[in-house]
């Protein structure tokens, strides 16, 4: 795999370099670059299958790299410090990245999924990352992947999250099903803060769906299409305090 290396930090682009030669044995560095200008003439000189690319430079983002490039077709790994807004901004897109100081193990496990993943679907996780960037709450917007599809889906159509050992189902306002490999406290992690609540060890609720709590046989939540979902007598309190926010 052909790789390009956009940082405006010299050390850093070499220390990937060094690691890159010691734990990897399919990825050729073809070119770096300082910044945002010099990352996208390096990246349409060389047309790189994977770009290593900073998240903030000197002269832009990596983002405002990604914009310039127009149709992306290469894999890209943010590396990024430990920027937790920005993290799980790559996380709702299902982007992979790197943190700084970059690990050897992290190193090779994104690695190898730029190698086995499509082009196609990086295109849309980064251009979902994109917009989410630039979108209120209500417009934004998740990447889901299951063994056969990837999907863009709209927060506001999620009506709730299941947890299936290391599984999570997500059912959609459409019908849908759309079944991840990921656990639910994943989820649960990304999704708070946009009105979801955990109600239960294996169930998040969307509570823009929510129509009524009955308190009794333990509780049960009612959702405006007709199903119910058990809450957890210790979860009670922290429904009401949530549903006090709408």
């Amino acid at each position: 795999m052909t790789a390009v290396i956009v940082d405006d930090n010299a050390s850093i682009r070499e220390t990937l370099k060094t690691l890159l030669a010691i734990y990897t044995m399919n990825v050729n560095v073809l070119a770096e670059a300082d910044g945002v200008v010099e990352g996208v003439k390096v990246i349409r000189e060389y047309e790189p299958e994977l770009v290593f690319l900073d998240v903030e430079m000197n002269d832009g983002t990596g983002v405002d790299l990604l914009s310039r490039c127009g149709k992306i077709d290469f894999k890209v790994i943010f590396v990024t410090g430990h920027d937790s807004y920005a993290i799980n901004a790559f996380r709702f897109s299902a982007i992979d990245y790197l943190l700084k100081p970059v690990d050897p193990d992290d190193l090779v496990k994104a690695v190898g999924k730029a190698i086995t993943s499509l082009s196609v679907d990086t295109g849309l996780k980064v251009s979902n990352y994109i917009q989410n960037k630039n979108s209120s709450k209500d417009q934004k917007r998740i990447v889901l992947s299951d063994a056969q599809n990837t999907y863009l889906i709209s927060i506001l159509d999620i009506i709730r999250c299941e947890s299936d050992i290391n599984y999570t189902h997500f059912y959609l306002q459409d019908g849908r099903q759309v079944m991840v490999s990921k656990t639910l406290k994943i989820y649960d992690e990304l999704l708070s803060e946009f009105g979801f609540f955990r109600s239960h060890q294996s169930h998040l609720v969307n509570l823009r769906f929510f129509d009524r709590l009955d308190k009794t046989e333990g509780g049960v939540i009612f959702l405006k299409n007709g199903e119910t979902i058990p809450i957890s007598t210790r979860k009670r309190e922290g429904l009401l305090q949530e549903l006090n926010k709408f």
